[in-house]
């Protein structure tokens, strides 16, 4: 039965976090980027390893112009899933427009942790190396 604690407390987890972000996602479909981007920011400290989450938040971030921002979590998210195409494809599509439109922002293929984007605290630190391939 003690096995069965931490599972349900994942499930449960996991539960909320994607309560988030469909908020997050109702909110910026109503033009609400800061609330969404809260939402965002909110699921991805429940879950920090969770690539969507943290995409999610680059595309609200965006939406409010803080591209600078959002190609850094962008970045972090391909880190997190570089088998997610459709965050791949977020990726290139905003260094391509960040290389047109803002030349001012460094792209570059690895970036540091992003620090101050969410709500109350920094996200976590990066995976340990025996995580990363």
């Amino acid at each position: 039965m003690v096995a069965m604690l931490p599972l349900a407390f994942f499930a449960q987890t996991a539960s909320f976090a994607a309560d988030l972000q469909a908020e997050g996602r109702i909110q910026l479909s109503q033009g609400d980027n800061a609330e969404a981007s809260k939402k965002f920011a909110e699921a991805a400290k429940v879950n920090p390893f969770d690539p969507s989450a943290i995409n999610n938040q680059a595309v609200a971030v965006a939406a409010q112009g803080d591209y600078e921002k959002a190609l850094a979590l962008l970045e972090r998210a391909v880190r997190l899933g570089p088998g997610r195409a459709d965050i791949v494809v977020n990726l290139q599509e905003m260094r391509r427009w960040v290389a047109r439109n803002a030349p001012q922002i460094k792209v570059s293929e690895k970036s540091n942790p992003v620090m101050n984007v969410y709500p109350d605290s920094d996200i976590p630190p990066e995976p340990p190396p025996l995580w990363k391939k």
